[in-house]
């Protein structure tokens, strides 16, 4: 029998996961990745890093592995990363991730030209900040020492493949979420490249989520301590993946993926036409294409109510029942206390870098009960804008599945199933996307 393992670069860890071929987890890790936020809008990692992560959890894997033949090793992503590398493939900046926003101007410039139709039309992502395209017209104009520099614009998986592989190139998925990538062509978009500035041979190579590499750089191979080939697979976008994860392939199936960020995607045949302005949509496979809606505000809230108005540790694990405990002594609605959890600005279904948090009919007789449910029930409440807006094109969404931190609280699970009027399944406790 096989193991296969699974590295997960995500905004907040870098994991690994060994299962056997049925799905029994044999050996799981994960390394913290530190984010630099030293202004307002920032949030950058360093790549370097996050490679050192990764050889350190595959030499982790291949030594659980043991004596089981490694089937393949699979990778999986947060998307909307960026930095920028010189000929020799060394970073000219940090990773700047998707939840930076300093490149707003230029989304905001994009959302009110004359060119957002074209970009809609190529495009499979909404213009926002997030958007790779943003933030390499952010560089071109206020760090053009690097845009300069630059040989290839990259996202941190693609830098990790680079440093296996000594090779560039890129999964579809990923592809899409730059938002310079016409998926209906299969190709790089060269309307878009020409916004961007840049050239096609300043991007990766597109492959198939199933593609595979087996050539090692030998000075890889040889501090991984393999002598044999192994299959490793190009693999996919951590969306696309935790839909897999989560046995969503058809569309009367929605998953919602909760960690620090949020979405609402559903599963469809590559086939189907649907596409609308304010959701993404992203190639799974060549027979599957994944469409929803991302929010930037889902366990980020919950880490800052718990920390500066709960007074509790959001690293403890206990702090999650607390806040839940806290919020069943309100009643639903939190007797008309409302809350917008736009803390981060926002991306689906309202796409407004500078979009903000507040707290609606406020009163002296609300107490911390009220305001952790106003909190989860606005987090609940924003992800169903999504839903609704998915099920504009796909009417026939019956079940939600869930995945992420949703799946350690039974009560916030009851809640999204009230409030989506929909059953609300949870599979396996191990992360989605990995296991996808």
């Amino acid at each position: 029998m096989d193991c296969f393992i699974a590295i997960d670069i995500g905004t907040t860890h870098c994991k690994c996961l060994v299962v056997n071929e049925d799905n029994s987890i044999l050996y799981q890790s994960k390394y913290k990745i530190d984010s630099l936020q030293p202004h307002e809008g920032w949030h950058e990692q360093d790549a370097e890093i996050i490679f050192q992560y990764v050889l350190s959890l595959l030499k982790e894997s291949i030594a659980a592995a043991g004596t089981i033949h490694i089937g393949a090793v699979c990778f999986s992503a947060a998307m909307h990363s960026l930095l920028a590398t010189d000929a020799d493939g060394k970073p000219l900046c940090n990773a700047i991730t998707w939840a930076d926003t300093r490149s707003k101007l230029y989304a905001n410039q994009l959302r009110n030209s004359d060119t957002l139709l074209q970009i809609q039309k190529e495009s499979s992502v909404p213009v926002h900040a997030m958007s790779p395209l943003c933030k390499i017209l952010w560089l071109k104009n206020e760090r053009p020492e690097i845009f300069n520099g630059a040989y290839k614009f990259i996202s941190i998986k693609e830098y990790v493949f680079s440093r296996l592989f000594g090779k560039y190139f890129i999964d579809e998925a990923m592809a899409c979420a730059t938002g310079m990538y016409d998926l209906e062509c299969h190709a790089w978009s060269h309307y878009i490249l020409n916004i961007a500035g840049i050239h096609e041979n300043k991007v990766s190579l597109v492959v198939p989520s199933l593609h595979i590499e087996t050539e090692l750089l030998p000075h890889i191979q040889e501090t991984l301590g393999i002598q044999q080939k192994i299959s490793f697979v190009a693999g996919s976008s951590d969306g696309c993946l935790a839909n897999i994860g989560s046995g969503a392939l058809s569309a009367d199936a929605a998953v919602i993926t909760m960690g620090t960020s949020g979405a609402v995607r559903i599963t469809i045949p590559a086939v189907q036409t649907f596409r609308h302005e304010k959701l993404f949509r992203y190639s799974l496979t060549n027979q599957y294409h994944v469409i929803g809606g991302p929010t930037n505000n889902g366990g980020i809230v919950l880490q800052w109510f718990a920390e500066n108005v709960l007074q509790l540790p959001a690293s403890d694990k206990g702090t999650l029942d607390k806040l839940n405990n806290l919020a069943a002594m309100a009643p639903p609605g939190a007797e008309g206390l409302l809350f917008l959890p736009y803390l981060c600005g926002e991306r689906a279904p309202v796409w407004d870098e500078d979009a903000t948090g507040k707290f609606e009919n406020l009163k002296l007789s609300h107490t911390t009960a009220h305001l952790s449910r106003a909190v989860l029930e606005g987090i609940s409440f924003s992800l169903l804008q999504i839903l609704e807006l998915i099920e504009i094109g796909i009417p026939a969404v019956a079940t939600i599945k869930a995945s992420g931190i949703l799946t350690q609280s039974p009560f916030w699970l009851q809640m999204l199933a009230n409030i989506f009027g929909k059953p609300v399944q949870v599979f396996d406790d191990a992360d989605a996307s990995s296991l996808g």
